[in-house]
């Protein structure tokens, strides 16, 4: 005997890229654009809602990406990271002034696999009241995957990459 399948058709809402643009839809409210031919989700609050991606819009699975990131503010210590799929890291930081010669520990946001990692730091001086200058040190030391050490001189900046 022959089967008889059984469908429903469901039919969302839909309508131009302009006219979505003026809607708010509901809370988990999915929505067609019929400009851009993408679906919409809404939260109750964001005109126009959410476009999700097409599948031609997404990166091909062999793109390395960011995955994780950190703005720099006074409450860490003014340092910021990218952390990208691959596994590599590339992070830095901006030390305000402090005496010259100071030690100085840095301590990273996101650890390295280990210490083989690129690191450097610009020292910026003031040669005149219109003239600053800066220069890449090489002083690092003490490199763990945690952390390095260098002495300052000057505002500096800090930078280190790797795995």
């Amino acid at each position: 005997p022959k089967e008889i399948l059984l469908s429903r058709q469901i039919q969302i809402r839909r309508g131009t890229a302009a006219e979505h643009e003026n809607f708010t839809g509901a809370i988990g409210e999915i929505t067609m654009d019929t400009t851009n031919k993408t679906l919409r989700v809404h939260d109750g609050e964001t005109a126009g809602g959410t476009a999700l991606a097409k599948s031609s819009q997404l990166p091909p699975a062999s793109a390395d990406y960011v995955i994780e990131t950190q703005l720099p503010t006074a409450q860490n210590n003014y340092t910021w990271y990218r952390k990208y799929k691959s596994g590599w890291v590339e992070m830095g930081g901006h030390i305000k002034s402090k005496p010259s010669g100071e030690e100085m520990v840095i301590t990273f946001p996101v650890p390295f696999s280990d210490d083989s990692y690129f690191a450097t730091k610009t020292i910026e001086y003031y040669e005149s009241a219109t003239n600053w200058s800066s220069y890449c040190g090489a002083a690092i030391y003490n490199k763990t995957r945690y952390g390095m050490n260098f002495r300052l001189k000057g505002a500096t900046s800090w930078y280190a990459c790797g795995v």
